[in-house]
């Protein structure tokens, strides 16, 4: 941004959302503080985040193990469902509603794409998991999933992983407790599913040429300027898709029309991963004191004063490679990012349809035709590449 505009631009004028001045024009875009979300929001690292809470998350040897594991559907009850079923394709998910597992069992939420998944905080659409180790485990042993259990899984490895397995965990299968074999296994997939990533995007590209282009004073011709503008202001997106990952790694009600039996969302679950003997904090984790289990404890430290605002309420989805992940939101009611813009702009469905209070940020948008087709050019722009 150039010396003039930035010295032209009042203290009251750098904040993010619909900026106006005392005459009633517009402020220009971008703002200083939404120049500072914006270089947040292009080149993801190369690797995701540490896991101290699994010793193996980085091991070679774990995730080619924890690859064959994703892809053995002998790991599941009835021999046909693998993790796999419902994380394949391009966009890693399934390209309907829900899924179908084990027995004729169909699971109660579109299933989130394992993109980048390790680059996130929580895990699920409720936050149930607060590691992808013990993420794994919950498709594993849900009954319309893979329906599996510990004797499964160690017949299994016995039958087809014993020496690697030996290996990398200093005992036999048989020789691991029951709940140890679940927690295991986990962290071989977690080993695998960190490795899984669509990075450098064109749209991170185009960021950078739009950071360069405010600082020539050029913004206003640059290709991406209504998108990021719509996607900064009369798109409010950045409320909640923010930094690299584009999501605040937080939970909001967004009126989504659900009437199933899991329309509670993260209120329904917040009880179950503190207690949770596979959380961050349990007998099962690597590093029972580190930073994740500091997380749980500030979540319970502050859980009356939140649990209000948790009824329908599901995680922020990552919008990096957006474009092959339809359906969406956690019903799978939309199919298209058309569908997804349209459903923002009219502020979400009824009030009455969902569980719990709407979000505040979610309102009517009254976007433009020209908006709304800059904003899904945006969000196609976001797919990375393997």
């Amino acid at each position: 941004m150039n010396a003039n505009r930035l010295s032209a631009l009042p203290a009251s004028l750098l904040v993010v959302g619909l900026l106006a001045s005392a005459c009633g024009n517009e402020a220009p875009f971008p703002s200083l503080d939404e120049m500072d979300k914006l270089n947040q929001l292009h080149t993801m690292p190369r690797h995701p985040p540490a896991d101290t809470t699994n010793r193996l998350a980085d091991n070679p040897m774990a995730s080619s193990l924890g690859n064959r594991l994703f892809h053995d559907p002998k790991l599941s009850s009835c021999g046909t469902v693998s993790c796999s079923s419902c994380h394949d394709g391009d966009g890693r998910t399934v390209a309907k509603a829900k899924a179908d597992g084990c027995n004729g069992g169909v699971t109660g939420r579109n299933p989130p794409t394992i993109l980048n998944v390790d680059y996130l905080r929580w895990f699920m659409w409720d936050g149930r998991a607060d590691r992808l180790w013990n993420q794994a485990i919950l498709p594993m042993t849900s009954e319309v999933e893979m329906n599996s259990n510990p004797a499964i899984l160690r017949a299994q490895l016995n039958a087809t992983y014993m020496a690697d397995y030996t290996e990398l965990f200093n005992k036999t299968p048989d020789d691991t407790p029951d709940p140890e074999v679940l927690a295991n296994v986990g962290k071989l997939m977690q080993a695998y599913e960190r490795t899984v990533k669509r990075l450098d995007s064109p749209f991170d590209e185009d960021v950078k040429r739009f950071l360069a282009a405010v600082d020539a004073g050029t913004e206003e011709q640059d290709p991406a300027y209504l998108g990021l503008k719509t996607f900064f202001r009369n798109g409010q997106c950045i409320a909640c898709h923010q930094g690299v990952t584009m999501s605040d790694g937080l939970f909001h009600n967004l009126g989504v029309a659900d009437s199933s039996d899991s329309a509670a969302g993260q209120q329904a679950k917040i009880d179950f991963i503190l207690n949770w003997e596979y959380n961050a904090a349990g007998p099962f984790s690597d590093n029972r004191n580190g930073q994740d289990a500091e997380r749980l404890e500030g979540v319970r430290s502050t859980l009356g004063e939140k649990r209000p605002a948790m009824e329908g309420a599901y995680k922020t989805p990552s919008l990096r490679n957006v474009a092959l992940t339809a359906p969406y939101m956690h019903t799978g009611e939309f199919k298209t990012l058309e569908d997804v813009v349209e459903f923002y702009n009219k502020g979400g469905d009824e009030a009455g349809t969902f569980a719990g209070v709407r979000t505040q940020t979610i309102k009517k948008l009254d976007l433009k035709p020209e908006e709304k087709a800059a904003l899904v050019k945006l969000l196609e722009s976001m797919t990375g590449t393997p």
